[in-house]
């Protein structure tokens, strides 16, 4: 089953209690894409949700939520969100199947318990707030901002700085064979025009 690892503010919004948590293996040991960690945060007086995969350190967000959402909705939003997030990244429908197959089972929640991961959510959160000095960016294309953002954090332990589109990459052929390449010229090319969605 996938597994959501709940910072305590997204617990307290859930108003889960201990009760409603499992213990589950790390990251380390999982499958790609079964664990995600998951905050909520205020941007602009509003609640978004960011998800964060461990192992790529990929992530999206859903924007402008209210607590009945996230109490209603929570699966809803994080798998459409996910599909929306790998569509708007360009990837084929072959990866995306694959991706959203391993998130298709019902989720088991569980408490944040990686430092590394933890410090990349806060890194993107903060890259958000900044709005990269541009306050009208959609947060879609804030969210691949992160994706091309060298940061560290990866499960190996390195204290190398790299892509998280790339190692997304990697282990998309890795894991299943199938080839998908970053749009890095393209998408910097768009930002600096300025055209930010086609």
């Amino acid at each position: 089953m996938p597994t959501i690892r709940l910072t305590q503010k997204l617990q307290q919004e859930l108003d889960f209690k201990p009760s409603n948590l499992v213990n589950v293996q790390s990251a380390d040991s999982m499958e790609p894409f079964k664990e995600w960690y998951a905050h909520v945060y205020l941007l602009n007086r509003k609640k978004q949700l960011i998800f964060v995969e461990p192992q790529t350190l990929y992530s999206f967000s859903v924007e402008d939520v209210t607590r009945k959402d996230i109490r209603e909705r929570f699966e809803d939003l994080f798998k459409k969100g996910l599909s929306r997030s790998l569509f708007l990244e360009g990837v084929s429908s072959a990866v995306m199947s694959k991706v959203m197959e391993v998130v298709s089972d019902e989720f088991v929640f569980a408490k944040t318990e990686n430092r590394r991961t933890i410090g990349a959510m806060n890194e993107f959160v903060k890259s958000h707030k900044f709005d990269y000095g541009d306050p009208e960016r959609p947060m879609e294309i804030r969210d691949r901002l992160n994706h091309y953002m060298p940061v560290r954090g990866f499960p190996n332990g390195s204290k190398k700085h790299e892509f998280p589109i790339d190692v997304f990459a990697n282990v998309i052929k890795q894991r299943y064979q199938l080839n998908f390449e970053p749009h890095k010229k393209d998408f910097f090319k768009k930002i600096m025009s300025e055209t930010y969605l086609d």
